[in-house]
């Protein structure tokens, strides 16, 4: 199989803005006493998180692959039974769990957006959002900063450790670039639509450079004039997805090859519709490209920290569905981007000079021809009528708020719906000695003070049967199910056995792994524990 071609422009324009961005990149710094430099010790850590990557969607097609995630899965340390262990699997909760070796309930981002009590009413909060501060060079926006992530991450305990280590975060969600840099002011960018551009917030700078003005400029302009997503799949290997017209996707765009801006079925706006595809990744990978080179990362002796955060698969998970053709398309374009991007550090950085760890935010229910579970058991989606039913509960929830007895009779009710397998009231959550694994997984993704979900508003959490999806076009994810659990996790750099592991391991073990892979000081009273990596520990 070919690799996916990278259009005709972009070569070119990124060339130039890399070699100028060389000519004046930053000198080397001075080595703090306090750090140490070994062949073992990587100069860059590189964090690479794939949205909606379910471990199931990467040993399907495996074989498919012969870039990036080639390169990873044939040299690095591939955990094929990692989970998120809390229940809300979205994206923000993902990433915070990752970057701080912490579940939600101590985090503190139990989901993309929460209900908190404000002068008595419920008020919805962006996990990221953060209204003291704006967005640079558009103070009509507001911008983002961790103030709500709860714990430090890895990003600072690197920082900590060495002073002068630089931190870099680049991804097409806010989410996905915030809460990996965690609380270090360091280069966070992430691609804002209504803007048409990559833009970071007020509370890491106050200016944009000028380097990121040119790439906006530059690069993300001559992105307009290829206003097509065309099928790259080859012959050979279109049989490996669902056909290109199948039932159930779409989801406000047209359902089949090509994708064109201005096409009846797809969205009015340029920016919305690029932000729906492959193009968007492509994108985050070039500016970090420019990042890596203007702040030298990896250029010294101190471990620098990048995390790039690709958010396309999720997005064309959603609208089109996991076995779908444009998912198809977009993981083989993805592996040849990967696969360019780290020939890029072995030429910037150097080979044996960078470590990397990937794994994903959360799974992904498999819908399409395969709509069953691996246990037989049918995937449907809700019907009008169940929708109604379940926002009938909610407004009587509304009603009822604040009144004694009132969680218990919701419960009730949810217990009704025959697609909803359990209830929790917060009162039983908060006892604590959780009766089964189900409840265990609730625990910790339950934060006082933070709804996670609309019903929870009125002191309860519910959990759908397993394989129920509350949409009826592409599929979705959120629950504790193993569908939605399972993502990969994998290290690669020096030092690190590859080969694949079936042990059972956990997301929140990431960070400590890593940082005892640096050989820097971690929390010592995270939920995760860092794993033997490497055949000397």
């Amino acid at each position: 199989m070919a690799h996916m071609k990278r259009v005709s422009w972009r070569p070119a324009a990124l060339a130039l803005l890399l070699v100028t961005a060389c000519s004046h990149a930053p000198e080397r710094r001075e080595l703090p006493p306090a750090a140490t430099a070994t062949p073992e010790r990587p100069t860059l850590l590189v964090m690479l998180v794939v949205d909606q990557l379910s471990q199931e969607l990467l040993a399907r097609h495996d074989d498919m692959f012969e870039g990036g995630f080639r390169r990873l899965i044939d040299g690095g340390r591939w955990y094929v039974n990692a989970t998120h262990d809390h229940a809300g699997t979205s994206t923000a909760p993902g990433h915070a769990t990752l970057s701080t070796g912490t579940y939600p309930s101590r985090h503190g981002i139990v989901a993309n957006e929460w209900f908190e009590r404000v002068d008595g009413e419920w008020v919805e909060i962006s996990n990221v959002g953060d209204s003291t501060v704006q967005i640079v060079g558009h103070p009509e926006f507001d911008g983002v900063s961790p103030h709500s992530l709860e714990r430090e991450g890895l990003a600072d305990w690197i920082v900590a450790a060495n002073p002068g280590a630089r931190v870099a975060s680049i991804s097409a969600k806010d989410r996905g670039a915030v809460l990996p840099a965690a609380h270090v002011r360091g280069q966070v960018w992430w691609f804002e639509a209504d803007l048409g551009r990559f833009v970071t917030s007020t509370y890491y700078r106050n200016s944009t450079p000028s380097w990121a003005d040119r790439f906006n400029a530059e690069i993300l302009t001559a992105l307009a004039a290829d206003s097509a997503w065309m099928s790259e799949v080859p012959a050979a290997l279109a049989g490996r997805s669902d056909p290109d017209s199948a039932q159930f996707e779409g989801d406000e765009a047209s359902p089949t090859f090509p994708h064109r801006f201005g096409k009846p079925g797809e969205r009015t706006d340029f920016w919305e519709w690029f932000e729906r595809t492959p193009m968007l990744d492509a994108a985050t990978f070039d500016l970090a490209r420019i990042v890596v080179v203007e702040e030298g990362l990896g250029r010294d002796t101190l471990p620098d920290f990048l995390n790039v955060s690709l958010s396309q698969t999720d997005r064309i998970g959603h609208d089109f569905g996991p076995l779908s053709r444009e998912q198809l398309d977009n993981l083989l374009r993805l592996d040849a981007e990967i696969g360019s991007f780290l020939a890029f550090l072995d030429s910037v950085v150097g080979p044996g000079r960078w470590t990397l760890g990937m794994s994903a935010d959360h799974g992904v229910l498999v819908t399409g021809q395969d709509m069953r579970l691996a246990d037989g058991s049918n995937v449907r989606r809700w019907t009008p009528e169940e929708e109604r039913a379940l926002e009938e509960i909610q407004a009587e929830g509304a009603r009822l708020d604040g009144e004694l007895g009132a969680p218990a009779r919701i419960a009730a009710a949810l217990e009704g719906l025959d697609y909803v397998a359990e209830v929790w009231t917060h009162e039983e959550l908060a006892r604590g000695a959780p009766a089964d694994s189900f409840t265990l997984l609730e625990l910790r993704s339950f934060y006082p003070g933070r709804a996670r979900e609309e019903i929870s508003r009125w002191g309860v959490e519910m959990r759908f049967q397993p394989g129920f999806l509350d949409r009826m076009l592409g599929s979705g994810h959120g629950t504790p199910y193993w569908y939605d659990r399972n993502v990969p996790l994998l290290f690669y750099g020096p030092g690190i056995a590859a080969g694949r592991d079936s042990t059972r391991v956990a997301t929140v073990d990431y960070a400590p792994t890593l940082a005892r892979y640096l050989g820097i000081p971690f929390p010592d009273d995270l939920d995760g524990r860092p794993l033997a990596i490497t055949g000397d520990r």
